[in-house]
């Protein structure tokens, strides 16, 4: 009887989603920014690590506005061919964000989960690492490095979220790893920018921030 109680006791824990969350007042001690900035102003990454915490994600969670809830967005890049990796996000219940859902974006990632089998000493970039393994698939998986941050107050989804924009880096091909994007491809430069200017596309605001970034990254290659 008591070891039935104990088993269910640790199922519920196991049920517990704890993702990483940062203050919102420590992470912007010396001003709020709208858009994207590099890691190397205010030092956020330290910021991030120093102070973050693991909240259990519910619904009060998602709007609480004393956090931003820490996620990662990578941009994938073709080295070889100079084209930026971009996708459409599943319009259905597929896509289980309905507040995303049957938008374009170019970041893979998601929330920092908490590792269930002990707290990693580095999970943000963790994290990066592992949700490009999940999210799409390719032969050999390059290691993104983060590259700045992005963030908007705008009463959306975005305004409890802060993005730790990453950059990943390869020569190969790169097909969906689920049914959650509904197509995908490799875009330049210029047909990127004519998908962005199409009306008929909901671009991803995390993506339309971090964009003036990576495509002078991209020029540079």
């Amino acid at each position: 009887m008591l070891l039935n109680l104990y088993i269910g006791l640790f199922l519920i824990y196991l049920m517990v989603r704890e993702i990483l969350v940062v203050k919102r007042d420590t992470l912007f001690e010396n001003g709020f920014f709208t858009g994207f900035a590099p890691v190397e102003e205010g030092n956020f990454l330290e910021t991030i690590k120093n102070n973050c915490e693991w909240k259990e994600r519910n619904d009060e969670l998602e709007h609480n506005l004393d956090y931003k809830q820490v996620v990662s967005y990578v941009w994938i890049l073709n080295t070889k061919t100079r084209k930026i990796f971009a996708y459409k996000r599943a319009p259905s219940d597929t896509y289980t964000e309905k507040r995303l859902r049957d938008k374009w974006s170019c970041g893979v990632g998601g929330h920092v989960d908490r590792d269930t089998e002990g707290q990693s000493k580095d999970p943000l970039n963790d994290a990066t690492e592992r949700e490009l393994n999940e999210e799409v698939k390719m032969i050999n998986y390059p290691i993104p490095k983060i590259v700045g941050l992005v963030t908007i107050d705008n009463k959306g989804v975005e305004h409890y979220h802060v993005g730790a924009v990453a950059i990943a880096e390869t020569e190969e091909d790169v097909q969906k790893g689920n049914d959650e994007m509904a197509e995908c491809s490799f875009y330049s430069i210029e047909e990127l920018e004519r998908l962005f200017a199409n009306p008929e596309n909901d671009i991803e605001l995390f993506t339309q921030l971090s964009w003036s970034f990576v495509k002078s990254f991209v020029k540079s290659m």
